[in-house]
């Protein structure tokens, strides 16, 4: 029985992409004062900065709805094919319920959903990861027991370049915006079992940047790495700058980038990048 992936658009590896790895995906929307766009879709990247820049309030997002999973689902097992799901933190969206409720509308047995406990470039390191167990010729029940295990040992980290949307979003007061600008201040967020934690703040990119390189030399003091993620929000400078410092002290075999979109980027801001990888 063929299997197909289906994942969701946080993931932030484009449509193109997706298509090219034979990987369907559900999109998530965000809505903006004039109207509502779907992610991937309606809004480009690029797009969604210059509006996000532009208005006084934060985007708000919205999870894929048990609908439009059944639809895919349905679609695949019609076809004889059996489906696994890998989507973000259950703990930072409702997708993977309804992806839950969906596979429960089929009644299906041959449909297997993941929760991977993370999101954006962390998901898409693991989405590439499931595809190579796909590829391996694994079964399903071997799939799900190794990315039980990788989903465990996934570590990512995001290095904010603004606080204002911590500010519209009204995690932040304005005096502490200002205080926090003045002093170049850079909060670092991870996902930690499921959800999104503060891990430091820095004074400045590159102490940031470094602050991310330290944690990665903790995990490979010899400094050989399979596979890491890396990630930007409209800023591939800063991306370009990163990978630089990274391959200055790692050899590393395979480096996935990606652009950071608009779900998101409407809690990160303009100008984040990070960097995820699978702790021993």
């Amino acid at each position: 029985m063929k299997i197909t992936l289906i994942t969701d658009s946080t993931c932030d590896i484009t449509p193109e992409e997706l298509s090219a790895k034979g990987v369907k995906f559900a999109p998530l929307k965000v809505l903006f004062p004039d109207r509502e766009y779907v992610d991937k879709i309606d809004l480009t990247n690029a797009e969604f900065y210059e509006k996000m820049k532009a208005s006084e309030t934060l985007p708000s997002t919205s999870q894929v709805n048990p609908n439009e999973f059944h639809e895919l689902f349905e679609k695949e097992l019609n076809e004889g094919n059996h489906v696994i799901g890998l989507f973000l933190s259950s703990e930072l969206s409702g997708t993977y319920q309804s992806a839950v409720i969906a596979k429960e509308m089929t009644s299906s047995d041959h449909i297997t959903l993941i929760d991977a406990r993370t999101t954006s470039f962390g998901l898409g390191l693991l989405l590439n990861t499931l595809i190579g167990f796909v590829e391996q010729g694994l079964t399903v029940e071997e799939i799900v027991e190794a990315m039980d295990e990788k989903i465990r040992k996934t570590q990512l980290y995001g290095m904010l370049d603004t606080l204002e949307n911590l500010k519209k979003g009204g995690r932040l007061s304005s005096s502490s915006a200002i205080i926090g600008k003045m002093l170049n201040l850079k909060p670092i967020i991870e996902t930690k079992d499921g959800l999104v934690n503060m891990a430091a703040k820095v004074r400045g990119s590159k102490k940031g940047m470094n602050w991310m390189l330290e944690q990665l030399l903790q995990e490979y003091p010899e400094g050989k790495i399979d596979a890491i993620a890396i990630a930007h929000a409209n800023n591939i400078e800063k991306l370009e700058e990163f990978r630089h410092l990274i391959l200055k002290s790692f050899k590393v075999e395979t480096i996935y980038e990606s652009e950071i979109g608009s779900v998101v980027g409407t809690h990160t801001g303009e100008g984040a990048v990070g960097l995820a990888f699978f702790r021993k």
